[in-house]
């Protein structure tokens, strides 16, 4: 049965139909033309229910064609001829598709867009052209919206074109989508030869450095560090990066005079971007799965002056064999483009850094 198009899904009582042909067209004896097809007309006589019935629709019944289930039904609307399933008629309410393409046509010219048709590969897309030329595949919804002024539409290609001019007048060179499926970032290669992914906010104003010839903190050498915090009765771990862990911990995080702090732990990781990128996806895999580990920030407000990422001692065996399996990591990778993906703190789109007050070079 056909899938019913997502346009008609506001009314339940909608069915699809077939596509509609011009009945001025000259059709073959005992045939009906049918979107350029003559259909053999099918004997027996016409109910007064489907007649009715398409007449309380806005229809009138051209025949009975290719077997006893269908009719031809003619629009009273445009007059075009369709056929439909009797079944179609009786149950829900026929879709005549030339009124429907000419609807969809005249929301697209509202839009701004000039429609070019179904998307033959799903029924709830369309085929436009944008102003600037460029085709587009869109929701007929989305152009509805945009119709109404809800929503706007943005050219990739155009834009894909805007950003690879302002990246190269940086030193880069967009090769491709990001890897990691963010649509907020694409890989880029910068004139060294350095490869990492870039958020599109970074790349517009410039907090870009690269990690292969780079001279800013994302390009130097970075250490992820495991705290061991006591105050009182109180004791947890700190799980960061920092290229400078001990002035992290003795000037930085606010802890009380008489706070004791252990290092547990400290690897070295080629670049800042690197640790940065491999420290997030840590904190996240530990949030997601040992959530009841993850330490309130009530609980330690009064004597650190970050927001999140402290946890309970108890889970310390698993960040420790979370740091082993990064180690073997970095030692088989190429020093230079251990993590080239690194997302760069100060984006506009990022998660704001988490400890207040913290210079970006020094880490978290």
């Amino acid at each position: 049965m056909p899938r019913k198009p997502r346009s008609a899904a506001s009314d339940p009582a909608t069915l699809s139909s077939c596509p509609s042909a011009d009945p001025a067209a000259p059709a073959a004896p005992g045939t009906l033309l049918v979107d350029g097809t003559p259909l053999a007309v099918h004997p027996g006589p016409l109910s007064p229910g489907w007649i009715a019935a398409a007449e309380a629709k806005g229809f009138d019944i051209a025949g009975r064609v290719i077997d006893r289930l269908h009719l031809a039904l003619r629009c009273r609307t445009c007059g075009r001829v369709f056929t439909c399933r009797i079944f179609t008629l009786m149950a829900g309410r026929p879709i005549c598709h030339a009124c429907l393409e000419a609807r969809r046509a005249q929301t697209a010219a509202r839009a701004a867009l000039v429609y070019l048709g179904r998307d033959p590969e799903d029924t709830a897309y369309g085929l436009y052209r944008a102003r600037c030329g460029h085709d587009q595949r869109r929701q007929f919804d989305y152009v509805r919206r945009m119709a109404e002024g809800t929503a706007g539409l943005r050219c990739e290609t155009c834009f894909a074109a805007e950003e690879a001019a302002i990246a190269a007048r940086r030193g880069w060179t967009r090769i491709g989508p990001d890897p990691e499926h963010n649509p907020n970032y694409h890989l880029y290669r910068h004139a060294c030869g350095a490869e990492r992914r870039i958020a599109r906010a970074n790349l517009f104003w410039g907090q870009v450095d690269c990690p292969g010839c780079g001279k800013g903190w994302s390009a130097r050498e970075s250490r992820i560090y495991l705290l061991d915090l006591r105050h009182g009765d109180r004791h947890f771990l700190k799980l960061g990066y920092s290229a400078h862990p001990e002035n992290r911990h003795r000037h930085q995080l606010g802890l009380p005079p008489e706070a004791r702090v252990r290092v547990l732990r400290e690897l070295v990781v080629p670049t800042g971007a690197a640790a940065c990128a491999a420290e997030q996806r840590m904190h996240g895999d530990l949030r997601r799965g040992f959530p009841e580990a993850v330490v309130s920030r009530a609980e330690f407000t009064d004597m650190l002056n970050v927001t999140r990422e402290i946890y309970r001692p108890a889970l310390r065996a698993e960040i420790e064999a979370r740091l082993d399996a990064l180690a073997v990591t970095l030692e088989v990778s190429d020093p230079t483009a251990a993590d080239p993906t690194a997302p760069d703190p100060t984006a506009a789109d990022e998660t704001p850094p988490e400890d207040p007050g913290t210079d970006a070079s020094s880490g978290r």
